[in-house]
């Protein structure tokens, strides 16, 4: 029991603390080549973490159910209550589309369908380009790590990566995923109160946090003093401040100021 005990106490701390050595890998990685100790190190890393996960979230399960078993008094009608509640509030009878109220499973589906269809669709339109050299630019030696090759872990992920990084593409269908719609508020009218979330698509998220990782060694040299978001240390709030700022002296000196507005439900 006492070794059971010691295996088990302080394992989100132990969690941490390995994450924290295996960005500390990944990082000595995008700067140099790593010894064959930390490679072993860091190929041992993942699975200690991976285990240790599941070991919290199995301790974490057993002692919420035997808190419910409690509270409940091993008592059904209390836990169908909860289940009847939560299906209840998870439950879209009736949507706002425009002026119309759509109700049944069918319009609803189609509703939700054709309106994130339109949300996200993409619009063929003209847009600028970079025809000059505006961006700082790095030395071919400063930005090696950017393009070297990905090291082998897994055999499936690594065929997908490895095929990414020599024709720069991604395999039609790689980012199809399921998605579910999250309440933003309590009272739940049209679909702009609801938040899509993708529940799949690892293999995107994979890809995508290696190249963040390794773009977040250069990214510092190379966005200007005056990008206030997306680099570390720096508050996105900022650029809002600045904004209001300009605003506010364009009206006491009346002068002519023209504005671009992102629209980041799309971002």
């Amino acid at each position: 029991m006492g070794t059971h005990w010691a295996h088990t106490q302080n394992l989100p701390g132990r969690i941490e603390s390995l994450k924290d050595r295996l960005v500390a890998l990944d990082e000595r990685g995008g700067e140099e080549d790593l010894t064959k100790i930390d490679l072993s190190e860091l190929r041992g890393v993942t699975p200690d973490i991976h285990s240790l996960f599941i070991l919290h979230a199995s301790i974490c399960w057993q002692q919420s159910r035997s808190r419910s078993l409690k509270e409940g008094d091993v008592n059904t009608k209390y836990f169908h209550s909860v289940l009847a509640t939560r299906r209840r509030g998870n439950t879209i009878s009736s949507l706002q589309v425009g002026r119309t109220t759509v109700e049944g499973v069918a319009p609803i589906r189609h509703a939700v369908v054709s309106h994130f269809v339109s949300h996200f669709k993409a619009i063929n339109m003209e847009r600028p380009g970079v025809d000059s050299p505006i961006f700082k630019r790095r030395k071919s030696s400063e930005v090696s790590s950017l393009i070297k090759p990905f090291m082998m872990e897994e055999g499936d992920v690594m065929r997908f990566i490895s095929e990414f990084h020599r024709n720069g593409r991604l395999t039609k269908g790689i980012n199809a995923t399921f998605i579910a719609l999250i309440p933003k508020v309590d009272n739940l009218q049209r679909l702009n109160d609801f938040r899509p979330i993708s529940l799949v698509g690892s293999l995107y998220k994979i890809l995508a946090k290696v190249l963040a990782n390794r773009l977040r060694l250069v990214m510092g040299s190379v966005i200007s003093e005056s990008q206030t978001a997306f680099l570390k240390d720096r508050k996105i709030l900022d650029g809002i401040l600045i904004a209001n700022e300009v605003v506010d002296e364009a009206r006491r000196s009346k002068k002519e100021l023209m504005l671009f507005k992102v629209d980041f439900e799309k971002v």
